[in-house]
């Protein structure tokens, strides 16, 4: 890759990574999907110092998170607004659940706290998903 090249792919990245922050902060809701073919389903992203999280509210058998286990290049989309990611369990894991939590928590406030309320938080917090802008 020459100079330029470089250059392009930094701001592009930049970009995407500012465009999806900034649909987050004004949004609860988006839609994700893994792969080409897979259908778009809503779902509520949070970001933790510049990255960005998911969990599954259910457990399905054939559910996102497994979706993205299998395939785990895929697409955030708004409106017509579609940003590639990589879906990957974060390195981190153990450490970035309680910021992931939190920023659910100040996201949606007591209708998260409900949520969480319905299912087994270990299970749902080990489900936390990191979605990396692609371009």
């Amino acid at each position: 890759m020459n100079t330029k090249s470089l250059v392009n792919f930094k701001k592009h990245k930049i970009m995407a990574n500012k465009e999806l922050s900034n649909l987050i902060a004004r949004h609860n809701v988006l839609q994700i999907r893994s792969g080409d073919t897979h259908r778009f389903i809503d779902i509520t992203l949070v970001e933790v110092d510049g990255r960005f999280f998911t969990r599954p509210y259910q457990f399905a058998k054939r559910g996102w998170y497994e979706a993205f286990q299998k395939e785990p290049n895929g697409a955030i989309k708004y409106k017509d607004i579609i940003i590639p990611i990589e879906a990957k369990v974060p390195t981190d894991l153990d450490k970035i659940i309680p910021a992931v939590t939190e920023a659910y928590t100040d996201k949606l406030g007591s209708t998260y706290q409900n949520m969480r309320a319905g299912f087994d938080g270990d299970k749902h917090d080990a489900m936390t998903i990191e979605l990396i802008p692609k371009i």
